[in-house]
């Protein structure tokens, strides 16, 4: 990968992230059924593992290019 299409997997896991995060959902309050509770769980989880997985798969790209930029 050179460093023109880091930069824009840069910018498309920047998008991604940007609409991840706003899909994010509250933990539920109230009384709702367990079953309902455990839905609300398990999507604030799936969420969260994408979004870690892009930050982390950011940070090596960003890193790749800093290495790059100051040598």
């Amino acid at each position: 990968m050179n460093d023109h299409d880091r930069r824009a997997r840069l910018r498309e896991i920047d998008t991604d992230l940007r609409a991840l995060r706003a899909e994010q959902v509250a933990p539920m309050e109230g009384a709702g059924d367990s079953g309902d509770e455990g839905q609300n769980l398990h999507e604030r989880e799936e969420l969260a593992g994408q979004i870690e997985g892009l930050e982390a798969e950011r940070q090596r790209l960003a890193d790749a290019l800093d290495g790059r930029e100051q040598t």
